[in-house]
């Protein structure tokens, strides 16, 4: 059975318009909308590490028209887990919603360096990630240091 293909665009849509009756679970679903949106741009399933599998679609040689696209989508998924975050009432919680934003910011990251362009913005994110006050990002550090690595040959 064929499925229909996913209009991303007409869910967010629909979300946005939702953020005034219920926000706090408009924002939740925009925030796995857009990642699942990127997700879906690179030919990558929703479940997974993100970081990894970008890093992997990158170092293959991904197009840059195609990483920018993905990029924008997981700057809004960001941005959502940024209002997440903010509603957090307790230390692990914060914690487990900033992990969240750093692996958001590393994986785009990974994503901008696909373009020449776009590496003092992967730069900026990764040092972010790898500079974060509670060292959230510690499981990713290979990940952070292979970018920087990699951003330090394209300089």
């Amino acid at each position: 059975m064929h499925m229909p293909e996913r209009n991303f665009a007409d869910e967010a849509r629909d979300l946005e318009a939702a953020l005034t009756q219920d926000r706090q679970v408009a924002v939740a679903r925009l925030r796995t909308l857009h990642e699942e949106w990127a997700r879906a741009l690179l030919g990558i399933g929703s479940q997974g590490k993100l970081v990894l599998h970008l890093r992997a679609i990158v170092e293959s040689g991904l197009a840059p028209e195609k990483a920018a696209a993905a990029a924008a989508q997981l700057a809004a998924a960001e941005q959502r887990q940024w209002e997440i975050g903010s509603w957090s009432s307790g230390s692990g919680e914060g914690l487990s919603s900033m992990f969240e934003v750093r692996t958001l910011q590393l994986a785009r990251a990974w994503l901008l360096s696909a373009n020449p362009g776009g590496a003092a913005a992967a730069r900026s994110l990764a040092l972010q990630v790898e500079n974060d006050p509670n060292d959230i990002a510690a499981p990713l550090r290979k990940h952070t240091q292979a970018l920087l690595a990699r951003l330090n040959r394209m300089t």
